[in-house]
């Protein structure tokens, strides 16, 4: 039976239609059409599309097999074959040929540091090939004092760098005080270690900082000495670094817009619509809110809070925790248990193989918090409800994690308590019994395959070849039906989500070497890391992460089918297009 809908009834035109037979029978034809088609096409509505995307590969991350999208009001709309949306396409209707390229749901950006991006802005790059050219210490000294001229620094003022790697290094070992001295006598320096976990601060830094042989190491961190001596060498670790980097001033407001918008730029061009900013103060938590407001924003945020305010959090924010579903979010709370693998501050429960700064013996790596402490703070997140991010590198911290979740989580709230997915970052060094508990209590894993190419021979080195070849397990994870997520760490590697897919499907190091053979995954899989199963993880599934109707209409358009060509050449597949909500917010200049 046809209904005609009440705006119908309702409008001037319904006594014409009444008193026409004519007219009447091809209503009724009309509406017999719409049934057939209703019950061939996934659709929402009837109306006229705003967009429609044709002729090329479209993987959805569903079950379904389409080549056609109707998108209305910034939401996918219809699904299925042209031919059954062409009678929802008008004059006013943009129709995309995709002409043979690829379509996925947008990329979601599993964990990065969005604002970090943004405020490191004018840090001079330190890295090594192929990300930048610094591979020596004079070359880490001329890049500095190029930066210093660029951004005409006055004597006096920090200079800051980004990036350096020892192991990449000709010297093959951390630079010193010493090393950035002579170049920088009346300027403090700061090199940011590439894994965002140490650093490294000259003689007048260490003046400013009130830094000597007296210092104690404060809780969680490690101010490295001289040998023999109590002196400190300017290198610094974990908690160590995360002090000294706080007196380095940044840009302000209106400078740190312009960067945020840069920042966003790099994004949407890897075909990221959703991103994170995986270690958010107060601050830059409401500097964000602040920029959404003001309409910089094109594509969503995902905020993990940092546990360094966690009573400031639960005191002010508890409320906002996981409410809505798109824009600037306040997703869960990010703690920190230990520090980074290729740094060797990550959280063994074996010691490293080779020498570690400033340890002498059973050298396992800096837990960055002690049980009781990480026990604490697994308490306020569960009795709150609120979605906990956890950053383990190395089995021992993650035993940590595990056993102050089995303590805490009968305090999680009724509504939660079967679906809490604890998310725990990196997960780089997990153990096979391990992975059954994430199985067990329904966590979510968050790899960080880059780290095949990037350190895995560094890792073979640190670790043995047993413990490095089972980095980032995501085939052992998907045989045990565990959901994982990829990401890449951004800034600590680049954001590409194409070379991620590559590393995540063939596992090769820098010196061409497969790191874990038995754990390389399909690319399908691999891309569904980076799609719905990292909608999922963020609990965002329902409108995002795969291509269904009244999911939000992010795409991302490649110019291959990664899942089609030979997986050698999945990292040299480019971005063509990035939509968020159906707006075009990046198209690469063919």
């Amino acid at each position: 039976m046809f209904i005609i809908e009440e705006k119908y009834l309702k409008s001037s035109l319904f006594p014409y239609l009444k008193s026409s037979s004519f007219i009447i029978m091809k209503i009724f034809v009309s509406s017999f059409s719409v049934f057939l088609f209703l019950i061939t096409c996934s659709c929402t509505t009837v109306e006229s599309l705003d967009s429609v995307y044709f002729n090329g590969t479209i993987h959805t991350m569903e079950e379904t097999s389409i080549s056609a999208i109707g998108v209305k009001d910034g939401k996918i709309n219809m699904v299925g074959t042209l031919d059954e949306l062409k009678s929802f396409v008008n004059e006013e209707t943009d129709q995309i040929d995709l002409q043979g390229s690829t379509m996925l749901p947008g990329f979601i950006d599993a964990h990065s540091h969005f604002t970090f991006a943004a405020k490191l802005a004018k840090f001079a790059v330190l890295s090594p090939p192929p990300i930048g050219n610094v591979d020596t210490f004079d070359a880490v000294i001329k890049t500095l004092q190029e930066n210093q001229k660029k951004y005409d620094i006055p004597e006096g003022d920090w200079i800051s760098g980004w990036g350096y790697d020892q192991d990449q290094l000709k010297e093959q070992r951390h630079p010193n005080r010493y090393d950035l001295d002579e170049a920088f006598p009346n300027h403090p320096v700061f090199l940011y270690h590439i894994s965002g976990h140490m650093g490294v601060v000259n003689s007048k830094a260490i003046e400013i900082l009130e830094i000597s042989a007296e210092t104690p190491d404060p809780a969680g961190g490690i101010i490295v000495r001289n040998t023999n001596s109590k002196e400190p060498s300017g290198l610094l670790l974990e908690s160590a670094s995360a002090s000294a980097r706080s007196k380095i001033p940044f840009p302000d407001q209106e400078e740190r817009i312009e960067f945020v918008k840069k920042a966003q730029e790099y994004y949407v061009s890897q075909g990221v619509t959703t991103a994170q900013d995986g270690f958010t103060s107060i601050e830059e938590y409401e500097f964000l809110k602040k920029v959404e407001e003001l309409g910089v924003l094109e594509i969503d945020i995902e905020v993990l809070a940092s546990f360094q305010q966690a009573e400031r959090w639960l005191k002010e924010y508890n409320g906002e925790f996981g409410k809505q579903k798109k824009g600037v979010r306040l997703t869960g709370l990010k703690i920190t248990t230990d520090g980074s693998p290729q740094g060797k501050t990550a959280f063994f429960s074996k010691p490293y193989h080779t020498k570690v700064p400033g340890c002498v013996h059973s050298c396992t790596g800096v837990p960055i918090l002690n049980p009781s402490q990480l026990d604490e703070l697994i308490n306020k997140t569960y009795t709150n409800g609120i979605q906990t991010y956890v950053h383990c590198n190395g089995d021992a911290s993650i035993d940590l994690l595990l056993n102050a979740h089995k303590a805490n989580m009968e305090f999680l709230p009724n509504e939660i308590s079967d679906d809490s997915r604890t998310v725990i970052i990196h997960s780089q060094f997990v153990r096979k019994d391990q992975l059954d508990d994430y199985k067990s209590y329904g966590m979510v894993p968050s790899f960080f395959s880059n780290h095949a190419f990037y350190w895995g021979d560094v890792h073979v080195k640190n670790l043995g070849k047993e413990r490095a070849h089972f980095l980032s397990p995501m085939k052992t994870a998907l045989e045990k039906g565990i959901t994982f997520t990829n990401h890449t760490d951004y800034i600590v590697t680049p954001l590409n989500q194409l070379f991620l897919t590559h590393t995540a499907v063939n596992r090769i190091s820098r010196s061409g070497k497969i790191i874990g053979a038995d754990e390389r995954i399909s690319s399908m899989d691999a891309l569904r890391a980076i799609t719905i199963n990292a909608a999922y993880q963020h609990k965002t599934e329902q409108i995002k992460g795969s291509i269904a109707i009244g999911k939000l209409a992010d795409f991302v358009i490649l110019e291959n089918d990664p899942t089609a060509v030979p997986v050698e050449e999945i990292q040299n597949i480019k971005v063509l297009k990035t939509i968020k909500e159906g707006v075009v917010v990046f198209s690469a200049q063919i």
